[in-house]
């Protein structure tokens, strides 16, 4: 999914864009684009050894650890999409991650192989429910062998932020697309921001698939397939069932939500997948404007979507 055009950088381990509305974005969002990712990343990245989260959560128990502001925002946007989803974008699955080979940024991983691997075992997460946050001293609980993994809503949670930043500093309305999680600025009733949604979910704008027009708010899509790897015989994807430990078994290859914000929509099209046979009755459940496709099933439209498809165009 992207934008058509816009400041596109690579970081957080895939392809980020923004863009402005109408006009190039100006060089103070630009800098608060670059900033606020690279800030994300030092404190968030379960991938660097000196990011705030792997120095502090390392699997040793923490008793009202005080963290940053920023990371303290991260775990609660988190634990939100945990408990909406009922447990399923559960954010202490990073050892579940790892017994499945996903031990690296997942670029480099691939790169030099190291996903291939020949052997994995099952690791159930410790559960979010043991994870406490005290917002009036902004500290953080944890029992020993908790490690996170934020990438269920990390990214989307960054967006927000971004386009909240650029929106109150500059009044400047803006489109932030990272990897795939957008969150778009408010355009009025006759503005609208051109989305593409690829079929390959390779974020290429010139790839097919739907351009769809959005006013402003969020929109996410979730895939098995552009994060996934062999291991032995078998195909596993960085979406885990944590009541399994295991790759979610969902009837469906890439789910697409809008919302308000990039984080409602994200914490929908992934909890849908991580849900497996159970997503679809969910999503369904939440009335948000969807679609979800599937070799098997084909295209399944849920909410208003297909009420304003009218508005899209498919290329």
């Amino acid at each position: 999914m992207s934008g058509i055009d816009g400041y596109p950088i690579s970081a957080l381990g895939t392809k980020c864009w923004l863009l402005g509305y109408g006009v190039d974005p100006s060089e103070g969002a630009k800098l608060i684009f670059r900033t606020l990712i690279e800030e994300m990343d030092l404190a968030a990245s379960r991938f660097r050894a000196d990011s705030e989260l792997c120095q502090v959560f390392n699997g040793t128990a923490r008793r009202e650890a005080v963290v940053s502001e920023l990371l303290f925002d991260a775990l609660e946007a988190a634990l939100r999409g945990a408990r909406v989803t009922n447990g399923y974008l559960d954010p202490t699955v990073e050892g579940s991650l790892v017994a499945l080979g996903y031990r690296a940024d997942f670029t480099s991983s691939v790169m030099d192989g190291s996903l291939s691997l020949g052997s994995t075992c099952v690791v159930l997460p410790p559960g979010y429910k043991n994870v406490l946050l005290n917002k009036a001293n902004r500290s953080v609980s944890v029992p020993e062998g908790v490690r996170f993994d934020l990438g269920s809503t990390g990214k989307a949670f960054l967006a927000d932020r971004i386009r909240e930043r650029i929106e109150s500093e500059l009044s400047e309305p803006i489109l932030v697309n990272l990897g795939g999680d957008i969150s778009a600025s408010q355009v009025g009733d006759y503005g609208f921001w051109p989305v593409k949604v690829t079929d390959d979910h390779s974020l290429d704008p010139s790839g097919s698939g739907v351009t769809i027009s959005i006013a402003g708010g969020g929109v996410a899509t979730s895939s098995t397939l552009r994060r996934s790897w062999r291991v032995g015989s078998k195909t596993v994807h960085h979406i885990v069932d944590p009541f399994s430990g295991t790759s979610a078994n969902s009837p469906f290859e890439s789910v697409t939500v809008l919302a308000g914000s990039a984080l409602d929509a994200n914490i929908a099209s992934s909890g849908t997948i991580a849900m497996g046979v159970d997503g679809p009755e969910w999503l369904a459940s939440t009335g948000l404007p969807a679609f979800a496709k599937s070799k098997k099933l084909g295209v399944r439209y849920f909410g208003e979507w297909q009420r304003f498809s009218s508005a899209w165009s498919f290329v």
